[in-house]
């Protein structure tokens, strides 16, 4: 070969390697669906990842398009990690088998969508429950009792966690317990209910924004300030929220997979990881509108105050 061939075959090589295009995929990424959340995770795993190829498929929601993505890569000896990016995909991930390492990461309760049998390690979107009793607590020293709207059966592990961490905190918690939205407006109404904070919870049967906005809007109506668990609760009367940094959970991950590319055989299996980066919003505007105090310790420790 000439050296114009040797020069043409370099630079061809280059670009592959660059582009991905040829080279060995060490890690499979499969997402549940195309949102914001799930996409700023993978941003995170790829900064984490940069000196790994990644192949990144979206299964749009699709149980079977999911298995048959996985199933493309079954005989595929160079991925050494499969990771799954929401509850979909780390269903179906569970049920796969393949040689290569399995991780989720954007899963809440993963107990509840993998089963005991079949578990695997990940980075979950669970807040701790004792970071959020402390927040609280520091924010609110006066207000000991903790309210909770929570549907029966599902979320009373939930309470029950709280119930234990708040005792040792000096605090109570107040269960308000549902079977259906319909239950929350007597419950609101009832003389019974008078916490002194009301935290909000990821909970099934409270997931719409209507029925959201009007526990705000009660609850804040009897000054007793709401604890959210996002960026939209920050956006709508919350006074605290607390807000998953979902980059940083995908960086979270990438850590453990790398530790998993570095040696297999890394000890891994069971462990399930809270994420490490939560954010503390709060909306001294509107807690001083309403005249709810807050510790001057709280707000300077905050990351973000509304004003």
């Amino acid at each position: 070969m000439n050296l114009s061939g040797k020069t043409f075959s370099l630079t061809l090589l280059i670009s592959l390697t660059i582009f991905g295009i040829g080279t060995a995929q060490e890690v499979f990424v499969i997402k549940t669906s195309d949102i914001i959340p799930y996409n700023s995770c993978i941003e995170g795993l790829q900064e984490r990842l940069s000196a790994h190829t990644i192949q990144i498929a979206n299964m749009e929601g699709d149980l079977e398009k999911g298995r048959d993505q996985l199933n493309a890569v079954k005989d595929n000896k160079d991925v050494r990690v499969i990771i799954a990016v929401g509850p979909q995909a780390a269903f179906i991930l569970a049920e796969y088998t393949h040689k290569a390492a399995k991780l989720f990461c954007m899963v809440l309760n993963p107990e509840k969508v993998i089963p005991a049998e079949k578990r695997y390690p990940g980075v979950s979107i669970n807040i701790p429950v004792g970071y959020q009793l402390k927040h609280i607590k520091r924010a609110f020293p006066d207000r000991k009792r903790i309210g909770v709207f929570f549907s029966l059966p599902d979320n009373k592990p939930v309470v029950e966690s709280l119930q234990h961490e708040a005792s040792v905190l000096g605090l109570d918690i107040l269960g308000f317990p549902i079977t259906a939205a319909a239950d929350i407006f007597p419950a609101i109404a009832s003389k019974n209910f008078t916490p002194d904070v009301l935290l909000m919870v990821p909970d099934e049967k409270i997931n719409s924004q209507k029925i959201v906005e009007y526990i705000i809007k009660e609850a804040l109506r009897r000054k007793i300030p709401v604890i959210g668990y996002n960026s939209w609760f920050a956006k709508n009367g919350a006074i605290m929220s607390f807000i998953i940094d979902y980059r940083a959970v995908g960086v979270q991950t990438g850590a453990i997979a790398e530790q998993l590319l570095k040696n297999a055989g890394a000890d891994v299996r069971q462990q399930v990881e809270s994420p490490a980066h939560i954010r503390v919003s709060i909306d001294v505007k509107t807690a001083e509108k309403l005249g709810i105090k807050l510790s001057l310790d709280s707000i300077q420790q905050a990351h973000e105050v509304i004003r």
